[in-house]
């Protein structure tokens, strides 16, 4: 009796950090919450893909449209449209249930790919404010062939970050609304704070400063013609 009790004793505490131990088992919020949420991201998905869609068939339908500064606007929209189809997807029917939904290999890829697409159109914006930065300030015109160069940098840019985490340099993990997944923020590990440091920087940071710069510079060569 009494080794069997024993048994049943250690075996609760047991099962409950394994319940503890999964992501997402709990909600966070209220069911009508949850709800809302699911709107929400139903409603932005739905718009990021026809408005994104229609920007790509504009651009292929209509021959004057296909200049090279367009051609940014065409991967941003591109990024955009993905993620409103593999991102958006996968949170909302997490919402709809409350929970992360998918296997470990979907919070990976959702943590993968939403990164990946968004890193590609901060970084498509900041080379199109120094496509607008050289027109006005230095008077210098772009052609295809440094558009598409410059796209491709920006792609393989995107994949080094985003693929770090996958090669060991931190990780994609559940995030703590358990409604989607992005790196390991919080991890106290050195190797781990490394690369959140270095992401920040190499993706926001260094990025924003330069449209800064740019546009600065563009309004006060606008000030100074007037």
């Amino acid at each position: 009796m009494h080794s069997g009790n024993s048994t049943g004793t250690t075996s609760r505490p047991e099962s409950a950090a394994a319940e503890q131990e999964v992501p997402g088992e709990r909600p966070l919020f209220s069911a009508g919450t949850y709800e809302l949420l699911a709107l929400l991201v139903a409603t932005i998905g739905m718009l990021g893909l026809c408005n994104n869609l229609l920007v790509l068939v504009l651009y292929y339908k209509f021959k004057r449209l296909r200049t090279p500064t367009n051609l940014f606007l065409v991967n941003i929209s591109l990024s955009d449209l993905l993620v409103s189809v593999f991102g958006v997807s996968l949170t909302f029917m997490s919402c709809l249930r409350s929970r992360w939904v998918w296997d470990a290999a979907g919070c990976v890829w959702d943590g993968f790919s939403n990164s990946l697409f968004g890193i590609v159109s901060i970084m498509t914006l900041t080379v199109l404010a120094y496509e607008c930065y050289i027109r006005v300030v230095h008077a210098k015109v772009i052609d295809f062939s440094w558009s598409w160069r410059a796209i491709t940098y920006i792609w393989l840019y995107s994949l080094a970050w985003t693929g770090a985490p996958l090669l060991g340099w931190n990780r994609y993990t559940l995030e703590i609304h358990g409604l989607g997944c992005s790196v390991d923020w919080k991890s106290k590990d050195p190797n781990d704070t490394s690369f959140v440091l270095l992401f920040f920087l190499g993706c926001l940071v260094a990025p924003v400063g330069i449209m800064a710069y740019c546009y600065g510079h563009i309004l006060y060569a606008v000030r100074m013609v007037r």
